[in-house]
């Protein structure tokens, strides 16, 4: 484990954050402590962006807060973007993939959500969605009947299964997943209520390096941020990986240091005193 006190912030190019669970809780704010400490960074020379698992609409409240200016790494690495809303790269699922995913979410009667860019496709709204997309406006597409949208099947960048219920039915439909596709997907697990299929190797990680080499920079000198196991990769890489302490066990074994938790405004408190610590 790396120490804190060993630590410069002068030796990372890029500081990387998840969001949900990382610098924002369930209720998906970013606490004022985390906008002024994050301001500070931005005021002092540090570029800073965000990798999430959600699009464009789910993120850019939270970008335009933060003034996130560098491309946001959207969909678990399957979009490269900037907050304006230009595409810098995109991979997609194959569409025989897609229509196996709806056609087993139909057998098992789950919740299915698809990402096609900036547009998320849902059948209906339910309670049992509510909770991950009841704050959500922009970009929701409800469309009644999967073949509504038949057009659309070869443009989705990952399907997701939500459960806020119980988890053994996402355990259950993630076993599915695998056995139906193999190695041809990434099933990830990247919350305790979503399961997540993925276009093989797809990851932050992925989605960071392309990053990276538009800035010029290599992934020793990244300080990523993250709370769960669609972050590993990242936080492996990168040249200082840190876990909240309410991540997961698969996160903070994957990370050099565990700091404050969400609800304490940890990433902030971690980077305050850094910044602190810088001379002049």
């Amino acid at each position: 484990m790396t120490k804190k006190e060993l630590i410069n912030l002068r030796d990372y190019a890029l500081i990387v954050f998840d969001i949900d669970g990382t610098i924002s809780g369930q209720d998906h704010i970013i606490h004022p402590f985390t906008l002024e400490t994050l301001s500070r960074l931005r005021e002092a020379g540090f570029p800073f962006t965000l990798a999430t698992g959600k699009s464009l609409p789910g993120t850019i409240a939270q970008a335009d807060l933060l003034q996130a200016d560098l491309p946001l790494v959207l969909i678990n690495g399957a979009m490269l973007q900037t907050r304006q809303g230009e595409v810098l790269d995109a991979v997609t699922l194959p569409e025989a993939v897609v229509r196996e995913v709806i056609a087993l979410c139909e057998q098992e009667g789950r919740d299915l959500v698809m990402y096609d860019g900036d547009v998320i496709y849902f059948k209906e709204m339910t309670e049992n969605m509510r909770p991950v997309y009841g704050h959500l406006t922009d970009g929701m597409h409800p469309v009644g009947a999967w073949e509504s949208i038949a057009g659309r099947m070869g443009d989705i960048n990952k399907c997701l299964v939500v459960d806020t219920t119980q988890r053994a039915h996402l355990l259950q439909m993630g076993e599915m997943f695998e056995a139906a596709f193999g190695d041809a997907v990434d099933v990830l697990h990247t919350s305790a209520v979503l399961v997540e299929v993925m276009p093989r190797g797809i990851n932050k990680l992925i989605g960071l390096k392309k990053l990276t080499e538009r800035m010029g920079i290599t992934m020793s000198s990244v300080m990523a941020f993250g709370d769960f196991d669609n972050d590993v990769e990242m936080l492996l890489a990168a040249g200082l990986g840190i876990a909240v302490a309410n991540a997961s066990a698969r996160a903070k074994k994957a990370a050099d240091l565990v700091i404050g938790g969400v609800d304490e405004q940890g990433p902030a408190r971690f980077l305050s005193e850094l910044l602190d610590r810088l001379p002049g």
